[in-house]
């Protein structure tokens, strides 16, 4: 049992608890200056605490409230005594700087170079801004709400490589939207590890805003293009972006021949942008035949031991090509790779599943309908009636029209000899010396980094009129290696 003691005199004295303890020791726990109904309430559940403590019991729910209402510093005279557990202290929040360091080396190794680099600008401004001794748990949602305006009210300016400065600008509202974003993501880890119980940046508004898709580069401004490109390195390039969608330089000037596959008409390409996500490294996307074209040229003219398909530097990338488009007498447009993979996505979206093209171009759906597709003027022209003026002589058509004309992704069918028709004497001579190899040794092609081209095996992949010359190989029995000029007939 407990019992109640007066510590001094006066209106409302001060009190103190005396019990003893499970191996028989007084113990005294001072209230300070209380009164007398709070006090019998506090010695009842010390004599509950004590009985508990005897028997080994855990305490009861009423008990156990009361206990989480009590403060730290009598909660602590509790816990001297073996009463109860001893409550574990919050940790100190750190320092704005010192948190942002801490996170910046926990990320370093996960993070690409330009996220790292976006971290680093969207610390330096939080510093700016609150200081590098602000405790992190002292930014409340006021304060991240003022940052946001402080950050779209900031005016800055471009140094040029004279020396001279650019007139002051404010940063656009997708620069702040960033700069919040990553702000988010820094206090978000905070939260996660215990360091604050709330992000402040949470309510502020930074998804991304819709991509400005003003321009869209048809079909004959794509030849037009393709026209004035200066080598067949810049004329895949340029296929590869808008008529497979692929990023530049990140993805274009990295795929290489060892990744088409020329059978099934399909390109295998390493996403970098999103290879930090699982199942998300590489994606596998149909070569449409106005592509295979120009994948054929660039191979034929390719010298032996090219990995690369585009062997272009990635520096000046975007000049170059501003320099082609001037050449073609239309106008220029800003973001010029952007805009050839808007179009691209565009135009399968025409022909294509929705689903499909996003998978193809590596990207959701949700991204595709909001940052990508557009309504070009052929979908009005369609929807009111009119009909399409028909191409001159000789034009090309679009990679949709190729593509829905025919243009299959599902591996087919390589013919015999017997079943090959429509091909002239000397190319049936050639296609019979190329099965007659293939059934001996059972292998195609020379081997190494230059896939050899199928085509000449079987019509059904892509036609023939599609290339000027092609080329096929095969290893004899006597491992000589030949080379048939299918152009003329003639054998090399």
């Amino acid at each position: 049992m407990a019992s109640l003691h007066k510590t001094s005199k006066g209106k409302v004295p001060g009190r103190a608890i005396q019990f003893s303890d499970r191996d028989g020791n007084r113990r005294t726990i001072r209230l300070g200056k209380i009164g007398l109904k709070p006090a019998l309430v506090f010695k009842g559940k010390v004599e509950a605490l004590v009985a508990c403590a005897i028997t080994n019991t855990t305490p009861d729910p009423e008990v156990s409230t009361w206990l989480a209402g009590l403060p730290d510093a009598m909660h602590a005279k509790l816990a001297r005594f073996a009463l109860v557990v001893p409550r574990i202290p919050p940790p100190i929040a750190p320092t704005l700087k010192e948190w942002l360091d801490r996170y910046s080396s926990q990320r370093s190794r996960e993070l690409r170079r330009s996220s790292i680099l976006k971290m680093d600008r969207t610390s330096a401004l939080l510093r700016e801004f609150f200081g590098d001794d602000r405790p992190i748990d002292g930014i409340t949602a006021s304060n991240a709400a003022d940052w946001r305006a402080w950050l779209a009210s900031r005016t800055w300016c471009r140094k040029t490589k004279k020396k001279k400065k650019s007139p002051e600008r404010t940063l656009s509202d997708a620069t702040v939207r960033m700069y919040v974003r990553y702000a988010k993501i820094v206090f978000t880890a905070a939260v996660v590890q215990e360091l604050i119980p709330k992000n402040p940046f949470s309510k502020l508004t930074s998804r991304t805003t819709a991509a400005i898709r003003t321009r869209y580069v048809t079909p004959a401004e794509a030849d037009l293009i393709l026209a004035k490109c200066p080598n067949v390195a810049w004329k895949a390039l340029f296929g590869l972006a808008r008529f497979a969608g692929l990023r530049v330089p990140s993805e274009a000037c990295a795929v290489a021949w060892g990744d088409v596959d020329w059978e099934r008409c399909r390109l295998s390409v390493r996403s970098v942008k999103t290879e930090r996500y699982a199942g998300h490294e590489r994606r596998t996307l149909p070569i449409l035949p106005k592509l295979m074209q120009l994948l054929q040229d660039a191979f034929d003219k390719a010298p032996e031991g090219q990995v690369r398909i585009v062997p272009l530097s990635v520096r000046n990338l975007h000049r170059t090509f501003a320099g082609i488009v001037k050449r073609t007498e239309l106008k220029p447009f800003p973001r010029p790779f952007q805009v050839l993979r808007q179009s691209c996505a565009t135009e399968l979206s025409m022909t294509f599943p929705q689903k499909a093209v996003a998978v193809w171009l590596g990207h959701s759906e949700r991204v595709s309908s909001e940052h990508y597709l557009q309504v070009p003027d052929e979908l009005y022209d369609k929807a009111a009636g009119r009909l399409p003026i028909p191409p001159e002589k000789g034009a090309a058509k679009s990679a949709a029209e190729c593509a829905a004309e025919g243009s299959s992704t599902e591996p087919q069918r390589v013919p015999t000899v017997d079943e090959y028709s429509g091909a002239t004497a000397q190319e049936n001579a050639i296609v019979q010396g190329i099965f007659r190899d293939f059934e001996a040794e059972n292998t195609i092609g020379p081997g190494g980094i230059r896939t050899p081209d199928q085509a000449i095996m079987s019509r059904l992949l892509y036609p023939l009129s599609y290339r000027p010359r092609h080329h096929a190989y095969c290893i004899s029995t006597t491992a000589h290696r030949q080379r048939f000029d299918t152009a003329d007939g003639s054998v090399a």
